[in-house]
Formats: C-alpha cells, sequence, structure tokens
C-alpha cells in the first residue's frame, strides 16, 4: 500500500505533564483510520502534531514525503484539517464562506467551491448567513471547507459532531464515497461513527498506543462482538499494565 503519512516516535510534553509518549503510526492510500481514546489520551494532541499546529519534543512526521519540521508549506498543501470546533466567518452565505477560504489556498477554484457544497448537500443552503443556521449545517459548512481543493489526506476532529441521526448518516456517507482518492484519520467518540465507515483502528491510552488494527479485529476482541465491550476491555487491560 502506499504510504501518505508516517508518524515516528511522536512525543509531547507540557512540563511534568507527558501528553504523547513515543506514539508511531502509519496511514495508506484509501484508509479510513479511526483514532480512538478518553479524553486526555493524547488524541488532539495527535491531531496538532500531525497538522504542524505544534511542533513534537520527539519524533517526526512525515506527509507524503514531506517532512513538518523542514517543509511544513509543502506539507500543509497536501491536507485538510477539521478542528473541533472550526471556526467559521458567521456573517457571511455559506458560499461566500467557501469562496474566502479558497482564495487563501492555491490553486482552489471555483468548481472546487461547488463541489464541496453539493459533497455535504449545501445546496439548498449556499445563499443563507452562516449565523442563522443550525449547528448541524455548520457542521457541514466547516468540513465542506476542510474538503475544498480534494486533499489526499484529511484529519477530521469529531466530523459528525451536533448532526442529527439523518444529518450524520449524510455526511458519513460523504466521508467514505471517495475512499479510493482520499486517506481519512478521524478523531472520534462515537465507536458508531467508527464502525460505519472505519476499516482500521488506533487507540491511544494515557499518551500510548494500545491498540492499531483493522476494526473487524477489535470487535472480534470482545465476547459479545461490539466495538464497545471491545473498547472497555481493552482500555481496563492498558490502564491494569500502566
Amino acid at each position: 500500500m502506499d504510504t501518505i503519512v508516517t508518524a515516528s516516535k511522536l512525543t509531547k510534553r507540557y512540563r511534568a505533564h507527558t501528553a504523547l509518549d513515543g506514539v508511531s503510526f502509519e496511514l495508506h492510500k484509501g484508509e479510513i483510520v479511526g483514532l480512538l481514546g478518553l479524553n486526555g489520551a493524547g488524541k488532539s494532541t495527535t491531531l496538532s502534531l500531525l497538522t504542524g499546529r505544534l511542533l513534537p519534543d520527539e519524533g517526526s512526521v512525515s506527509i507524503l514525503g514531506h517532512d513538518l519540521s523542514t517543509d511544513l508549506r509543502a506539507a500543509q498543501a497536501c491536507f485538510g484539517f477539521l478542528p473541533e470546533g472550526a471556526p467559521l466567518f458567521e456573517d457571511l452565505t455559506i458560499e461566500a464562506h467557501l469562496k474566502t477560504l479558497a482564495g487563501l489556498r492555491i490553486g482552489i477554484s471555483a468548481d472546487d467551491v461547488s463541489s464541496a457544497i453539493k459533497r455535504f448537500n449545501l445546496e439548498n443552503v449556499r445563499t443563507k448567513t452562516i449565523e442563522t443556521l443550525s449547528k448541524g449545517y455548520k457542521r457541514r459548512t466547516a468540513l465542506a471547507g476542510a474538503f475544498l481543493g480534494n486533499p489526499k489526506i484529511l484529519f477530521l476532529d469529531e466530523p459528525t459532531d451536533g448532526l442529527d441521526p439523518f444529518q450524520k448518516d449524510s455526511v458519513l456517507e460523504s466521508l467514505a464515497s471517495h475512499r479510493d482518492e482520499q486517506t481519512l484519520l478521524i478523531s472520534t467518540h462515537s465507536l458508531e461513527d467508527v464502525g460505519a465507515i472505519c476499516d482500521r483502528i488506533i487507540v491511544l491510552s494515557a499518551g500510548k498506543k494500545v491498540f492499531d488494527d483493522r476494526t473487524i479485529a477489535l470487535a472480534a476482541r470482545a465476547p459479545d462482538g461490539t466495538l464497545k465491550t471491545a473498547f472497555a476491555d481493552l482500555l481496563q487491560d492498558a490502564e491494569a499494565q500502566s
């Protein structure tokens, strides 16, 4: 498989607290990978290191051959990022907001804006001001912004946060619809989302990687075959060994 992202021995400390401790993994072309863990496990720190928002104290990140520490701009041009609580220009319409974002990046056209609007079913509200929209529509607008230009790698933090069940199903279908072209890393607390579209799961606990395998392999660890039971048992084992 083509390797898109390589994270090697990532470590991040905040004074005496080690938020991430020697975490390594690869992401390959066409994969949808779920990043799981309880609050404080290191998920947000991992995303910050992968996107260049933070620099690691130790370790490295390479995206399509570009090392973030030496070639940040080239690496950032390869991916889209949806942070939790992604900021929006609330006084603009959806269309104007996305055109503004497109104008800040090289090589994104009006066709890319239209494609992102269509992908997340925003056509009927494209001329509405963002501040008047529901939380679900705002989240879909933020997702559309992350997908501008059809990047090869997407880092998504809680992409279905605030969506009702019907919107969630639609968004998950949209996320999976280009899996042959894009690689997705989805940080989430939703085991339902992970079970629906993720091929593989990485689990963090107290800053360490405690699982990295196919989704079906995690479910198979539980007597009842469910991700919920397997995830809980895995974290209990990790805590006992720490």
